[in-house]
């Protein structure tokens, strides 16, 4: 094979736990390959997303715009995908599914002689540990994703079908990675899962989240550790004791609830006991009193009624959480909710999401003014040169999903690193503030 360096470009879409995988592949090609913007580049790595309708299209719209280029798709997608997918997007040179991606070197390579490379495996899928990873995230903050697909079996999702079962990753590999990571100077770890709380029972026959966070806040240095996507049913005491005593934790928790409505759980084949989830969230607060909370919430789900809705909107009212997402359902083939004969209009379902979110709007707006008068530790991201203010975020706020900090300093800010910021106003999402001692 040819020593030349193969010009590359990547684009990452979907959830962080995409960038992980991102971050990882581009580090197995960092010596064969020169990384560049789209217009340069003889080959752009695509990693998909195919989680919803909306996610898949924005892939094809991608592959549409770059017909000139030599396309080596992973991600999601892939594993949905048959070899006539060459012939409908011929820009299409490699199809690669995650599991595959130990061996991206030789596609790339392949696909730079001129090969065509369909490199996805249907047998059941083992968690793959990839060496290192290049960041590309801002400097302050890194993925990691300590676990692979998902056991769970809920109405309204392709992610098992997917990803494939539940995989954790070792913990050695974790460590090593984050400590790593800590000496380039990152200073906030990531973790993430399809569902973090289930980590460690096919490895060590036990649920292990609170073991590996212990690992990890017994590295030496100041840095952050956030833990997103926990489900209700995976919280206990031990996991939110270690949370409340530990200033290397972010008192914050991503918490999948989905709903508010006891028919509507139970047909999405989730915990549908709403009185449990409210002892669950007040036992939350009681350990950790200053914790942040967000979910995520479907609206418009088969058969969803104006009562169900009613009580989804009460429901949000009733956890007063810091952040939500409301999503319209999205009947996806291949899930159990597809069949479902009572789909809602789009229509109804894009109302739905409008009055959940000013529901929420409201809520988020007061819990942001509580912080004006405080000081308040902040990582910075970057600077926004339209502003020209510098964005940067507390441990209330995790990266892309939520707010920001907007922070108005006359001295130069180093991105990837903390200050102390005293908030000066609130606004429905963001926080504004001025530097308060560097």
């Amino acid at each position: 094979m040819p020593n030349t360096l193969i010009n590359t470009a990547v684009i990452t879409l979907g959830c962080p736990k995409n960038t992980a995988d991102t971050e990882s592949v581009i580090a197995e090609l960092d010596d064969i390959c020169v990384f560049s913007n789209i217009e340069e580049a003889e080959i752009v790595i695509l990693n998909s997303c195919a989680f919803l309708e909306s996610a898949r299209n924005e892939v094809y719209e991608n592959l549409e715009k770059l017909e000139d280029k030599k396309v080596v798709l992973i991600g999601c997608l892939t594993t949905a995908l048959k070899q006539d997918f060459f012939d409908k997007y011929p820009q299409v040179k490699a199809i690669v599914s995650p599991v595959n991606y130990p061996h991206i070197r030789e596609i790339i390579r392949y696909v730079g002689e001129g090969a065509i490379v369909y490199q996805v495996d249907d047998e059941p899928l083992k968690y793959v540990n990839m060496p290192g990873k290049l960041l590309i995230t801002p400097p302050g903050y890194a993925y990691i994703k300590i676990a692979e697909g998902c056991n769970n079996a809920c109405a309204f999702c392709l992610i098992p079908k997917l990803r494939g079962r539940y995989r954790s990753r070792p913990m050695e590999p974790i460590i090593e990675e984050i400590k790593e990571l800590i000496k380039i100077g990152v200073k906030e770890i990531v973790l993430v899962a399809q569902d973090s709380g289930c980590y460690g029972v096919d490895l060590y026959k036990k649920k292990s989240l609170v073991a590996l966070l212990k690992k990890i806040i017994a590295i030496k240095d100041d840095f952050w550790v956030r833990v997103l996507y926990v489900y209700p049913e995976r919280i206990n005491d031990e996991l939110l004791t270690l949370m409340a005593e530990s200033d290397k934790i972010c008192k914050y928790l991503d918490i999948p609830l989905q709903h508010g409505d006891p028919a509507i759980l139970k047909a999405m084949l989730r915990p549908y006991d709403v009185k449990k989830t409210i002892e669950k969230i007040k036992n939350i607060r009681k350990i950790i009193p200053d914790v942040t909370l967000r979910t995520s919430l479907i609206a418009g789900f088969p058969g969803e009624t104006e009562s169900n809705f009613k009580n989804l909107l009460s429901f949000i009212k009733k956890i007063d959480f810091d952040h939500v997402g409301v999503f319209e359902y999205s009947r996806e083939k291949g899930t159990e909710a597809y069949k479902a004969k009572k789909q809602i209009p789009d229509k109804t379902k894009r109302e739905r999401h409008k009055k959940a979110m000013l529901v929420q709007q409201k809520i988020s707006s007061d819990k942001n003014k509580k912080f004006i008068g405080s000081t308040q530790k902040v990582l910075i991201d970057g600077f926004d040169p339209e502003l020209n203010k510098y964005i940067g975020r507390t441990q209330h706020f995790a990266p892309e999903v939520d707010g920001v900090v907007i922070i108005k300093s006359s001295k130069k800010l180093k991105s990837g690193s903390f200050y102390k910021v005293k908030i000066t106003d609130a606004g429905e999402y963001d926080l504004f503030g001025s530097l308060s001692e560097l």
